[in-house]
């Protein structure tokens, strides 16, 4: 055994307090467990409690940055502080402060889950009844599952606990991988096992964990550890906890892609299995004190009592459409962050004239919303002293279509004249609007062009997250989005077992009907059929790995799995070194980064750097 501080494990628990009953919590440290936890309502925060940790992972920005971005989907945006993060260089390394942020609050949350199986786990100190005792037992056994998961798969073989800490730990282990899914699983198996189909279903309790949500997640789990162990069993287990979900019945596809991300459908989601709710709370408060955080910061960094809590998806995706002229910010076009650059090969893997999921994704039109004019006004010529062509720069009203990004070329033989200004875009002479194409974009190899002014500033926005219904477009907030975090869909159950049937060999057939009927609901026209044909899929026999992770990228863009499924699939560094969104990552991008640095202040704290993951001392 090596000698450690746990760096997490040090603090109780702080929790939130909510404007509404669901998950209503108090400030907990300092206070016995036993004096507090021995009450029901005590009991009840604490296990509310333990839901913090997922409002510092799921649609925030430090949980982006090491799920979605730096893969083959999402490269760095212009205004992302620590690009060197996707560029897997030196810089990379055990001192970067989002790593910290990170494994300190998962660690935390692990420990609130440990401390609540603890009491629950035992029929002489839990509050509650022998059935709700194992309603909220099943709760923490999932949210620890779902935190070791996400510890386990962004650094390896690191300390695992299943008790709970209450100060300083001098001891920590190297646990072996079997280990970590063994208990994920075994938790994963109490809550199904414990929880029955109307559970946590009620309104007042949305966003709790429900049966449908274990089975969903043992199936990931299950899924996984089938990759990881080479053991077809639990692929068997995979696709069985999928379509169990799936004929529950309790779900339906969208007919519209669209749909899914209307902010209408925002609570009462029929593609939602669980969800990380931050509509129902008055601000979502992650409860992260920034003292705690501000030594290991680096320049550029946002300190934490900067940022509003909330879903920040509307504010990482977006491109930067307020410096055309004939736009300026407003509540529909968002507060661009440019967090993230999407890939060609994302982009590409669209067949958008027949998966209506392109559209649905990406925003690819803006209307004027500025009465400022364009540098030159109808009727005057300008001469390009570059070029002995010219043109007219007509007048941008508002409600005149301003930008549109297309995939390629217009079909059309129009002229195109590059703007001196705007150098990434090009007015489109008879059309009268800006446009932007892949020649403007990308280089020829798919990397993102990065040489010119706004390059990383203007892409392909992707729509998912946007939230017109946040206080303002700019300072107090404008960050602060309303907007749940879907974890968990049923289209990812469709895959899933489909996924895992055609992987173990059982059934391709069956494989394909499942691929069909999400295709049915994803293809423009409902031929799910023909859709799924234009990708070279006519039968269960044309099923590869291959064209399931292009799949999984097509329907989770920016979902926060993608780094998990090319974990999973062992494709990552193959993957990264042909896809990544940069030529650095391509070339310097090797097994070392498939696992994250264990943050320096671990690594001070028992003065013992072997204790680092290989390749960072």
């Amino acid at each position: 055994m090596k000698k450690t501080i746990i760096y997490t494990l040090i603090l109780v628990l702080i929790g939130f307090v909510s404007c509404e009953k669901f998950l209503e919590e108090e400030f907990l440290a300092g206070d016995s467990t036993d004096r507090r936890y021995s009450t029901a309502k005590g009991m009840e925060n604490l296990v509310s409690a333990s839901y913090t940790t997922s409002k510092i992972w799921f649609a925030k920005e430090e949980g982006y940055d090491f799920s979605t971005a730096g893969t083959d989907i999402y490269d760095y945006g212009q205004q992302h502080p620590q690009q060197y993060q996707y560029t897997f260089t030196t810089d990379f390394n055990p001192t970067n402060s989002r790593l910290v942020v990170l494994w300190v609050e998962l660690y935390r949350g692990v420990n609130a889950c440990n401390d609540a199986i603890a009491v629950l786990s035992d029929p002489e100190r839990t509050p509650f009844d022998e059935d709700k005792t194992k309603v909220r037992l099943s709760e923490v056994r999932y949210l620890r599952g779902l935190y070791n998961w996400i510890i386990y798969e962004t650094w390896g073989e690191v300390h695992l606990t299943t008790e709970p800490v209450v100060g300083v730990v001098t001891t920590a282990n190297r646990t072996p991988r079997d280990a970590w899914y063994k208990l994920i699983l075994d938790d994963l198996d109490y809550s199904v096992n414990n929880l029955t189909d109307t559970d946590n279903t009620g309104n007042s309790d949305y966003g709790r964990v429900t049966r449908d949500a274990a089975l969903a997640f043992r199936s990931r789990m299950n899924l996984t550890w089938g990759y990881h162990s080479g053991d077809n069993a639990y692929l068997s287990k995979a696709a069985e906890d999928a379509k169990a979900v799936i004929s529950s019945s309790n779900y339906t596809l969208y007919d519209n892609y669209s749909d899914v991300w209307l902010l209408d459908n925002n609570n009462n989601n029929t593609e939602n299995i669980w969800a990380i709710n931050y509509s129902r709370t008055e601000y979502a408060v992650m409860n992260v004190d920034p003292e705690s955080y501000r030594v290991y910061q680096r320049d550029g960094d946002k300190p934490w009592d900067d940022r509003e809590g909330g879903h920040h998806g509307h504010l990482m995706f977006g491109m930067q459409y307020d410096i055309m002229q004939g736009m300026q910010r407003d509540l529909e076009g968002g507060r661009p962050f440019r967090r993230y650059n999407p890939t060609m090969y994302l982009i590409d893997a669209f067949h958008e004239d027949v998966d209506e999921r392109f559209y649905g994704s990406f925003k690819t039109i803006w209307i004027s919303n500025n009465t400022t004019r364009l540098k030159w006004p109808v009727g005057e010529w300008h001469n390009d002293p570059e070029d002995t062509v010219y043109y007219r720069k007509p007048i941008v009203e508002p409600g005149d279509t301003c930008i549109v990004f297309i995939k390629g070329v217009w079909p059309e033989t129009d002229t195109l004249i590059e703007d001196e200004i705007i150098q990434n875009y090009i007015w489109h002479y008879n059309r009268d609007f800006w446009t932007l194409d892949h020649s403007h974009m990308f280089n020829a190899d798919g990397t993102i062009r990065g040489e010119r002014t706004n390059d990383r500033n203007l892409c392909f926005e992707l729509s998912k997250f946007t939230d017109p219904e946040r206080a303002a477009p700019n300072g107090a907030g404008s960050q602060r989005g309303i907007r749940d975090a879907y974890v968990i869909r049923i289209s990812e159950m469709y895959i899933n077992a489909a996924e895992a049937l055609w992987k173990s060999g059982t059934n391709t057939d069956e494989a394909y009907a499942l691929l069909t009927t999400l295709a049915n609901a994803r293809s423009v026209d409902g031929n799910g059929a023909a859709m799924l044909a234009s990708y070279g899929i006519n039968s269960g026999a044309d099923l590869t790995l291959e064209y399931f992770l292009d799949e999984r990228a097509r329907e989770f863009c920016g979902e926060q799995i993608r780094w998990f499924d090319l974990k999973r699939s062992g494709k990552m560094v193959e993957r990264m070194k042909s896809l990544a969104g940069n030529p650095e990552a391509r070339a310097n991008f090797s097994d070392k980064f498939v696992v994250r640095p264990i943050p320096q202040v671990q690594i001070d704290a028992i003065a013992d750097p072997t204790y680092q993951n290989p390749g960072y001392n």
